[in-house]
């Protein structure tokens, strides 16, 4: 029986291992080639305000009723020194998610009141709980991911630092101080952060101070509604915090589907409400007996879980608050995916708890053991769906980019791009942006359209084997009024390798358009079969033909470095005219 019971040990601990190195690798692969790498969604309001305004009244702006301030200087300083591009801070968001796991495991690590197998389990739990890519709404955009990941780095911090107290009145100070800074950080990333507990005069003066602030920075809100919206909407609130929090279930299970569970379903999905509903009764159960039995300090792991699950309670209730008082059309808002950020880290606070709790229960700790092994297994459907959904995502938003480098009005690629505004505030900050060469225009293609093929490069042109073919998929509006197409195609050069720029020539050479490949591996169809089962082309591409004439032949001829290929590929113009 003991040699059996080593060997299940030492397979507990091997399967958590391989199952969280898979779902590690898996999750930084998807997110490096699925993260957005062009402006979008509130970025072009944010960006909008940062291009006309100082950095100070950037960072002290509220967006939507939150404070930006720390985050913002990751995007102020990328519009700064690295014109808009997107990697710097995607690798910033990057970098703090990867902080926050460490901040969160080492007190796992230094726990001696468990075994190596139950903090095998724990790692495995906290990477699914913030790999997982049904969190991509924020995690595969660096801005967003900047926001929230500095939150949640901040707030891991104090959960770290909490226990460290020392017997000095010195000692107790410096741990004090450093708390409250990581509470500010994280008060004033995203407007919601609170420090997870107040055991001292200074932490709770902190947090009246950092109300205080948020209450003076602009724009200034009218009265106490969210005050007014707890007490008037009751149980409503309830239910709804109850879905909000259920809502990992809901996308787990939807990734099991052939087709993705629509939104109207989630509104009345009784499996989130009463998974959600569960999970609250277990949490306020565990807090409260935590607060009776004050054993906190006994286990550094407890109090990880303990603190995920308050912290992230908390911000779910604000969620679901804010998003009362907002407009009707925000009603349902907080069943939106971007949230799944915050509702998973509650269920990983809460497999946190479980986890240690078993410990010393034989029965019960395999079975919650079993319980955590099979986790990955079970969410990785929606796992592998979002990282799928996500590389499309990324053609799409880069299609969309291409349009604005062409100076085509595009509604129908540009939707993915734009904001609640719509696409006629993407058209406005984008004319900022051509203008200071950032992001999109930061490499200055746009400079090309109009030149001679042989003005645009000093170098000969070069045999490239370019194959392929390209055609006219519909028609559109130049900035100026004039007609404007977008081509599609496939285009590679010898060996498979994938032309990443392209120019659109007309019959006299003249450049009328830029197009952009979608791939971002070249002839590397190791990925694609690997991690998206082959159903993401690399050979495919974008572009536009401005001042569009029917009655021309165009052809296409790649540019990367600036050299142009000898060979040209025609552009077909379908049988059928092609619609807008």
């Amino acid at each position: 029986m003991y040699k059996f019971a080593v060997a299940a040990e030492r397979a507990a601990q091997i399967c958590a291992a391989l199952a969280a190195s898979i779902f590690l690798a898996s999750g930084v692969v998807y997110l490096s080639l699925g993260h957005w790498t062009v402006t979008h969604a509130d970025f072009w309001r944010i960006y909008d305000f940062a291009l006309n305004h100082t950095w100070l009244d950037s960072a002290l702006l509220k967006h939507n009723g939150h404070s930006l301030f720390y985050p913002s200087f990751f995007w102020l300083a990328d519009l700064r020194f690295f014109h808009g591009n997107q990697l710097p801070l995607f690798l910033a968001g990057l970098s703090l998610l990867f902080l926050t796991v460490a901040l969160l495991l080492i007190p796992v690590w230094r726990d001696e009141t468990v075994g190596l197998t139950t903090k095998a389990i724990a790692t495995l739990t906290v990477i699914v709980g913030n790999f997982w890519m049904a969190r991509s709404p924020i995690i595969a955009s660096g801005g967003f991911n900047s926001i929230c990941s500095l939150v949640m780095a901040s707030a891991a911090l104090a959960f770290l630092l909490l226990p460290r107290r020392g017997v000095s009145s010195a000692r107790t100070l410096s741990v004090t101080a450093l708390v409250v800074c990581a509470g500010f950080v994280a008060s004033f990333s995203f407007g919601t952060g609170r420090l997870p507990w107040r055991s001292f005069l200074p932490l709770g003066t902190a947090t009246v101070v950092a109300i205080v602030i948020y209450q003076r920075l602009p724009p200034h809100l009218a009265g106490y509604r969210t005050i007014h919206t707890a007490g008037s909407a009751g149980l409503a609130l309830v239910t709804r915090l109850c879905r909000l929090a259920g809502g990992p279930f809901f996308h787990a299970v939807s990734g099991w589907h052939e087709k993705a569970l629509s939104a109207e379903l989630a509104r009345s999905s009784m499996l989130s409400l009463w998974c959600g509903a569960a999970g609250i009764v277990l949490a306020v159960f565990a807090m409260t007996l935590t607060i009776i039995r004050r054993d906190l300090a006994r286990s550094s792991l407890k109090l990880v879980g303990t603190a995920l699950v308050t912290f992230n309670i908390v911000v779910m209730a604000l969620v679901i608050l804010g998003n009362r008082v907002r407009k009707p059309r925000f009603e349902f808002e907080f069943l939106s995916p971007r949230y799944l950020f915050w509702s998973t880290l509650f269920w990983t606070g809460l497999l946190l708890i479980g986890i240690q709790l078993a410990e010393s229960r034989q029965r019960l700790r395999w079975l919650v053991y079993l319980i955590a092994l099979a986790l990955p297994v079970l969410v990785f459907p929606m796992h592998y769906r979002s990282g799928l959904n996500c590389r499309w995502a990324r053609i799409l938003a880069e299609a969309g980019a291409t349009s604005l480098v062409n100076g085509v009005r595009d509604d129908q690629q540009l939707h993915i791009l734009a904001p609640l505004a719509g696409t006629g505030q993407v058209y406005h900050v984008a004319e900022e942006l051509r203008a200071r060469r950032l992001d999109m225009f930061a490499g200055g293609l746009q400079d090309w359209l109009g030149l001679n093929e042989a003005s645009i490069t000093s170098s000969p042109y070069k045999r490239e084997g370019l194959r392929g073919q390209c055609t006219i998929a519909a028609l559109a509006e130049c900035d100026n009024g004039t007609p404007a197409a977008r081509i599609t195609g496939e285009i590679w050069k010898g060996g498979r390798r994938i032309p990443q720029t392209l120019v659109i020539l007309d019959p006299t050479g003249v450049v009328r358009g830029i197009g952009h490949s979608s791939s971002v591996y070249s002839e590397n169809r190791f990925l694609n079969r690997v991690f998206y089962s082959k159903k993401v082309t690399g050979t495919r591409f974008f572009g536009y033909i401005r001042d569009y004439d029917p009655r021309l032949q165009y052809a296409v001829r790649s540019a990367d470095d600036g050299i142009l290929s000898e060979e040209t590929i025609p552009v077909r113009v379908p049988a059928t005219n092609p619609k807008p």
